[in-house]
Order: C-alpha cells, then sequence, then structure tokens
C-alpha cells in the first residue's frame, strides 16, 4: 500500500468513533482537537450516499507513520509504510498499524460543501455563529484579529485492529528508517514497553485498540470572505455559497436597520492548499504555543458565547 497522495492526511494520537468525526464535518480553528474545539458533526453517510459522494477503498495489515514534515528528527520509512503528517505533539513521531482499514476520500469536495453542508441546518446554524462572532467589532479592532480558519473534514481512514508506538528522539540527526521488519520485531512488546533503535530514538508502545476508529482525517480550508452590504439588505447577493450574519451586538454604535454583513464560503483550491501548507503546519505548533493565537482564541470564545447568550430578537 503505497503513501503517494496520502500527505494531506493527519494521524492522531488517539482514534475516534466513526460517528464522531465524519466526512463534511466542520472544525473552528484547531482541527489537531476536532472534538474538543468547536465543531459541526456531520450526518454519518448511508452506504448508498457514500457511493455516491465518495471514494472507498479497503486495505488490510498497513503501516502509518506520522511526523512533523518540518521536523529535523524525521527519518526514512519503507516503501511500505504510508506517511501522513502528524496531527500534534510535534516533538514526537507516532505509528499505528491497523489489522484492516478503509479509506474514504469525497469525490467532490466542493459539490458536497453546497449540497450538502451549506444546506444543513444545524451546519448553517454552527456557521452563522462562528462567523458572526468573528466579524464582530470587538474581534475586528482585536490587533490580532485574523479571518477565522474553519475546516471541512473531506477524507479519513478507518482502521481496525490498531497498536500505536510513539517515538521521542534525543538526536539531531535523522533517526534510523523505519520499516516491516522492524514493525514486526516491535509486535511482540506490550503496551507500556518500549524499544531502542539506535542513534537516540526508542519507540514505545502506548496503545492497542480493537473496534474501529478514525485515526486520520483529511481537512480543507474554507475560504471566507467577508461582504459589507448597505441598508438594501441581501436582495442582490446571489452567490450559491454566502450566507447573511446576525447583527454585530458587540458594537457600541449599531444601527439599527443599518447594513448587514454577508459571508461567502469557498474552498481553496489544490494550488491555494499548496501555498497554505506551511501555514496549515504551524497551526500545529507555533500557532499552538504562540500568545498572539492563545488570546486570538480566547477573544473568539468569548464573543462566540456572548453571541449564544443574546435574545434571538436582538440578533436579527
Amino acid at each position: 500500500m503505497a503513501a503517494s497522495d496520502d500527505s494531506s492526511f493527519y494521524l492522531y494520537g488517539v482514534g475516534e468513533k466513526p460517528e464522531a468525526l465524519t466526512l463534511g464535518s466542520l472544525v473552528l480553528e484547531k482541527y489537531w482537537q476536532p472534538l474538543a474545539a468547536r465543531h459541526y458533526t456531520h450526518d454519518l453517510l448511508s452506504d448508498e450516499a457514500l457511493q455516491e459522494h465518495a471514494y472507498a477503498s479497503d486495505f488490510a495489515n498497513a503501516v502509518f507513520r506520522g511526523a512533523s514534515r518540518r521536523s529535523p528528527g524525521v527519518g526514512l520509512s519503507g516503501g511500505d509504510i504510508v506517511d501522513l503528517r502528524l496531527a500534534y505533539d510535534k516533538e514526537f513521531e507516532r505509528i499505528v498499524t491497523a489489522r484492516k482499514g478503509r479509506r474514504i476520500i469525497l469525490k467532490d469536495p466542493e459539490s458536497f460543501l453546497l449540497t450538502s453542508v451549506l444546506n444543513n441546518p444545524q451546519a448553517q446554524q454552527k456557521l452563522k455563529l462562528w462567523l458572526s462572532a468573528a466579524r464582530s467589532s470587538y474581534l475586528l479592532n482585536f490587533k490580532f484579529a485574523r479571518r477565522p480558519k474553519i475546516w471541512l473534514l473531506t477524507g479519513l481512514y478507518i482502521l481496525e485492529g490498531t497498536r500505536t508506538l510513539v517515538s521521542q528522539s534525543q538526536s539531531n540527526q535523522v533517526s534510523v528508517g523505519i520499516s516491516s521488519t522492524v514493525i514486526g520485531a516491535l509486535s511482540s512488546v506490550p503496551v507500556g514497553g518500549s524499544v531502542k533503535l539506535g542513534q537516540g530514538t526508542s519507540w514505545e508502545v502506548t496503545m492497542e485498540v480493537e473496534d474501529q476508529h478514525v485515526w486520520a482525517a483529511q481537512f480543507r480550508l474554507l475560504d471566507a470572505r467577508f461582504i459589507k452590504l448597505d441598508s438594501k439588505g441581501l436582495e442582490d447577493v446571489t452567490l450559491p455559497t454566502s450566507m447573511g450574519l446576525y447583527r454585530d451586538i458587540m458594537s457600541v454604535s449599531r444601527v439599527r436597520g443599518g447594513g448587514r454583513d454577508v459571508v461567502d464560503l469557498q474552498l481553496l483550491s489544490g494550488r491555494d492548499d499548496e501555498d497554505n501548507e506551511d501555514e496549515q503546519e504551524s497551526n500545529m505548533g507555533d500557532d499552538q504555543d504562540s500568545h498572539e493565537m492563545q488570546e486570538f482564541e480566547k477573544r473568539l470564545e468569548d464573543t462566540i458565547r456572548m453571541f449564544e447568550k443574546a435574545p434571538k430578537h436582538v440578533l436579527e
């Protein structure tokens, strides 16, 4: 099983139930913590809908390795190991072995976003809340203000019969290469046990899970383009992916009956994804630890809570 087109998937430290991480789900900001962050879980696709909207392939006896591309300790894997990016804990490398599994990706993420996600009332409510809060004057006047990052889940790996191994290298040199032979040698190590493989690197078996879980996910970033309208309202906005926002309850100078904002949501193109690759990598490391990121997230969360508590007639 080759890893030629899987570089956009992120390997997690703990698997999640398939009904918790589903195609079409949305995550605000922290896709490396998709259930701890604010999120919308799309309905699990039926077998018929899955056949219509996604490509699915089954496999057996696979090995997945997750590591940061920017980490100097990343070693070279064998051709039979699927190399993914690491969802978090950038100082570690992680291996998940699976007795069997399934790889599922959306055939047309743009169409699925339009016809299935944006047409769902629950998804609309979540997006309207998040984006209205991000567009509020309380956020816009913040020195670290930026457009919110909203991620659409477009692919996943569901694995069964898994073992998780974690490595922490004590060397800045390229770590020892991992092959299926090495994985086989580690198969007899019990949970909690570890094996040193040289060059200051040791692998510890941290978990065994028998039933199906989602261990890796692929996300696409939504590009939120805010449009300022005048008092005429939304009549002239005909974009199929546009959405009206709540009134800015955080503005001390708001005027009832004044202009309203609209947001147009588009998935970033493949080229845009490549251009933003370094930024996406930093979301898992630099952004997690940065003071600016923490301050922005706190202010965004506070604003969302204010919108949640506001009476409906005030928002509209």
